[in-house]
């Protein structure tokens, strides 16, 4: 699949989009929507990618002039929207937010893919980082990383952690501190990021690698504990948890992102100004402050930008995942 470098050379968008007014930046890239657009979303409400849709949501219709419409199709790890979006008409009235799971992990995970993530769909910017978590239920005994992974090796294959699907970037922590830590637990997936954190808050799972903008408030409720965070840094929000690599687990990062995609026949001056828009709109303080709120940092990128890091990141969990000997279903 990643062969096709040639696919991932698409011309980039531009990084700053000019201060004028939807009908004027329409006239001056020689597109403008004229009819609503769909922005699907592969999870349901609950998680970091649909709380940032319905923040950039507004802001894009305005801006386009035309009203975005954003639709929940949970299913399949997000490749359900994935899907739907790489085989809609490329007109530029369907878009598509996928995060590193549904587009770099997914091809590894599952014998059969619906889509090419590469060859199917065109980046157009990312969205959003979020810090992942390591949090544990008050209920449960864990009180350090150290605690976690003396159960694990103690009894194998029994301790359990919730993801918000398979190949979610929750999941990939979990594959990632199994194939480090030289342990085996056992991944429980859910339809999406706010059911799996319902499951966790009824106790319902040992342990869970979730974004901290769904945690800060239980955390500081007493209803779960935060043990590590996988960033190379402590987060500011948090600054008394340590990272996994301070609890000794070497190079332990997790990139959590997520990014807006096209079908990949749609014309480059579409993606352009659909592209720009993106890029103006998380470049608005006020959503900055919106997503820091909710545990994120806004993102935009160009495309080749988006594309890279998608390639990059296709190899290094397919890596992982070959290595850690999981076979696809």
């Amino acid at each position: 699949m990643l062969s096709r470098r040639a696919l991932l050379a698409a011309p980039a968008g531009t990084l700053a989009a000019p201060t004028l007014a939807a009908p004027s930046l329409a006239r001056a890239q020689g597109w403008a929507p004229d009819r609503p657009i769909r922005l699907l979303i592969g999870f349901p409400p609950g998680g970091a990618s649909d709380a940032a849709l319905r923040i950039i949501q507004p802001r894009l219709s305005a801006r386009l002039g035309q009203n975005v419409v954003v639709e929940n199709r949970a299913g399949a790890g997000g490749n359900l929207a994935a899907d739907a979006a790489a085989k809609a008409l490329p007109d530029g009235t369907t878009m598509v937010s996928a995060n590193i799971g549904t587009l770099a992990v997914n091809p590894a995970l599952m014998r059969s893919m619906p889509f090419d993530p590469i060859a199917d769909l065109a980046p157009l910017s990312m969205i959003f980082n979020a810090t992942n978590v390591l949090v544990v239920p008050a209920t449960k005994p864990f009180r350090s990383v150290a605690d976690i992974l003396a159960a694990a090796k103690a009894r194998p294959d029994t301790l359990t952690y919730g993801t918000g699907g398979v190949g979610s970037p929750g999941h990939l922590c979990g594959i990632l501190l199994d194939s480090i830590a030289g342990v085996k637990t056992v991944a429980v997936p859910y339809r999406g990021g706010g059911p799996q954190m319902l499951g966790l808050l009824a106790g319902e799972q040992d342990f869970a690698f979730s974004p901290i903008g769904n945690v800060t408030t239980h955390v500081a409720a007493g209803t779960l504990r935060a043990l590590a965070v996988a960033t190379r840094g402590r987060a500011p929000s948090l600054p008394d948890v340590p990272t996994m690599i301070e609890s000794g687990l070497a190079d332990f990062e997790v990139l959590n992102w997520d990014g807006v995609l096209v079908p990949r026949a749609t014309p480059a001056p579409i993606r352009t100004r659909l592209g720009d828009t993106l890029r103006e709109v998380l470049a608005d303080p006020e959503v900055a402050v919106e997503f820091s709120r909710r545990g994120l940092t806004p993102r935009p990128t160009s495309e080749a930008d988006f594309a890279a890091q998608l390639a990059a990141d296709s190899q290094r969990w397919q890596r992982l995942i070959r290595a850690a000997g999981i076979e696809p279903s």
